[in-house]
């Protein structure tokens, strides 16, 4: 969903997504599937930039990173930006980077470059849903594991069949028992 930004009114503009609009459904596919979703934008004019204040709700489907399990983590954001169109490089420049660090979780305003005067709404929420994803989710609160427990059981379980296997299979089999029938014979 593309945005003349030039287009919008000096009182600002809301703009309003969902399943049954349809606008973003392509769009966001690979991330949420079939899941419904809701976004709402709300876009002004400030001097030669545009404010850009909104929030989106939807559902990712995940599996557990402890315990393996399926669950549904809800994605609730608000979202507060400043719309600037970017200058385009030239090639032969160069810019100076030196070590920035960058706070991800910060709730503050953050800047969105765009080309053309043109927000594209859908690759912007498509990216603020990825950036919400956890690296390593669990199917609990802050972090923790619903099926802890279960899954420590059957690793336990695991570990002593595995070692009572590891044993039984030593104390048949002695690798050098094959060897005691053998005969040598010499020959000169």
């Amino acid at each position: 969903m593309k945005i003349r930004l030039g287009e919008i009114p000096d009182e600002g503009r809301n703009y309003t997504y969902d399943r049954s609009t349809g606008e973003m459904n392509a769009e966001l596919e690979d991330l949420i599937g079939t899941h419904p979703y809701a976004v709402d934008m709300f876009i002004k004019p400030i001097g030669n930039a545009y404010e850009l204040r909104g929030s989106l709700k939807t559902t990712l489907s995940e599996v557990c990173s402890k315990c393996g399990y399926d669950f549904e983590l809800p994605v609730d954001r608000k979202f507060n930006e400043i719309i600037f169109e970017e200058e385009n490089e030239h090639r032969k420049s160069q810019g100076v980077h030196g070590n920035q660090s960058v706070n991800f979780s910060d709730e503050g305003t953050s800047m969105v470059p765009v080309r053309g005067n043109v927000f594209d709404a859908g690759n912007y929420t498509h990216e603020a849903i990825a950036l919400a994803e956890p690296f390593y989710p669990t199917c609990g609160p802050n972090g923790s594991c619903l099926h802890a427990d279960e899954v420590a059981e059957v690793v336990e379980r695991l570990e002593r069949e595995a070692n009572a296997a590891v044993n039984e299979v030593s104390e048949k089999t002695n690798p050098f028992a094959a060897l005691k029938d053998l005969e040598l014979s010499r020959k000169n």
